[in-house]
């Protein structure tokens, strides 16, 4: 019963109730207005080959207009319905040949050649835009619709042929474009998890620190405070055993998140907020304008904080020298207390940018900046540059003020 019911549901939407899309042909403005342009250009050719082709009885009568029309509108409506496009496809297939006997005499085919154009053009957008379910019913309705005016099965065998082609073609170009945006999907996602390891590659150097910190002032404490109680000592010990414990557990941690990033370096120091100094050095020796200015105090930053401030910025000016080769670019750090704000600001390019793929550096920040609770901004400027711009909560500093 569930597959008889699954049965009739797509067929009932195949034929009565579909008509959006179910399968997103293009996510690009530009692509779709340029495929409603084509329809349209196809739907008018056909209408203008319908009309010079109209049988004798009908040409230079106002009937002409009404042909006209007929054979344009499944091409217009493709644009936003392609199933009530076809519907209204097999209405004209079915009823245009009692209206206008005389094309078999003229042309050897009960239809005119502009509403064969659009009927395959329909035929092509269905397959593009829906599961192949609904194709393989729409290739069975409409097979079935081609011998109410085609005598000789050989002429209906070769309709059905050239309807399989175009159907095939367009569930080709959409599994095709499904699989991209699959692959496309599972980069991303790959992405966002080696970004999250290398996050935690580096936030585990921050972490052991300060655990390592913390064991070393609790295993003293009975030599710097002589007079403590035994209580105090117990606890004291039991303290500094727990902070081994956990650091004897981010070794494993980190032992997994190395042999998963064999590119790691554990033995380079991790860079802070102060040496962003020489990321702006290094931009201007690319021959490219770059102004610092720093506004607070950085020194004591979290050090997790101050990590993030230097990839980001790291990041945001690999952008620059990639994408906008030549350009100024301004970078802006300023320390308000409870938060931390990072500005970079590229004008556009005056050079050639380099060549490649997509990135994944704003997805980078971003991880960066969820994982600290900010907010981060990206996107074009007025004068054709770009501009990140990101907010880190500080929480409490180093030096232990709030």
């Amino acid at each position: 019963m569930a597959r008889w019911g699954e049965w009739w549901r797509v067929t009932r939407y195949t034929l009565f109730t579909g008509a959006v899309p179910q399968v997103e042909v293009s996510k690009s403005v530009a692509l779709r207005r340029l495929r409603v342009v084509i329809y349209c250009a196809i739907g008018i050719w056909a209408a203008f080959v319908a009309a010079l082709t109209a049988p004798p009885s009908v040409a230079g009568t106002p009937l002409v207009l009404l042909l006209v029309l007929l054979v344009l509108a499944p091409a217009l409506v493709a644009v936003r319905s392609p199933l009530w496009a076809w519907r209204l496809a097999l209405v004209l297939i079915a009823i245009t040949p009692l209206v206008h006997p005389g094309s078999v005499r003229q042309w050897g085919w009960a239809w005119s050649p502009g509403l064969a154009l659009v009927t395959a053009l329909v035929l092509y957008v269905v397959a593009e835009s829906h599961t192949q379910a609904v194709v393989a019913r729409v290739a069975v309705v409409t097979a079935a619709f081609l011998p109410l005016h085609v005598g000789d099965w050989r002429n209906w065998l070769m309709l059905v042929v050239l309807m399989t082609v175009l159907l095939v073609l367009g569930n080709t170009v959409r599994q095709r474009r499904i699989a991209e945006r699959q692959r496309a999907a599972s980069a991303t996602r790959n992405a966002v998890f080696a970004e999250r390891a290398r996050i935690a590659r580096e936030l585990h150097d921050v972490v052991a620190h300060h655990m390592s910190v913390l064991a070393l002032r609790t295993d003293s404490a009975r030599f710097r405070f002589p007079g403590l109680s035994d209580d105090v000592r117990t606890e004291f010990a039991e303290l500094s055993e727990t902070a081994r414990e956990g650091m004897v557990e981010m070794r494993r941690l980190l032992g997994v998140l190395r042999a998963e990033g064999a590119d790691a370096e554990p033995t380079a120091p991790q860079p802070t907020a102060a040496q962003i100094a020489e990321l702006a050095e290094r931009v201007r020796a690319l021959g490219m304008d770059c102004e610092l200015d720093v506004r607070g105090e950085f020194d004591d930053l979290p050090a997790g904080v101050a990590l993030s401030v230097y990839r980001i910025v790291q990041e945001a000016l690999s952008n620059a020298a990639r994408h906008a080769t030549g350009s100024r670019v301004v970078v802006e750090l300023a320390a308000h207390g409870d938060a931390v704000g990072v500005t970079v600001r590229n004008s556009a390019g005056g050079g050639v940018p380099e060549r490649g793929g997509p990135g994944h550096g704003l997805l980078g920040m971003r991880e960066r900046v969820a994982m600290l609770g900010g907010t981060l901004e990206a996107g074009t400027t007025g004068d054709g540059g770009f501009r990140v711009a990101a907010r880190l909560p500080v929480g409490e500093r180093e030096g232990g003020e709030a």
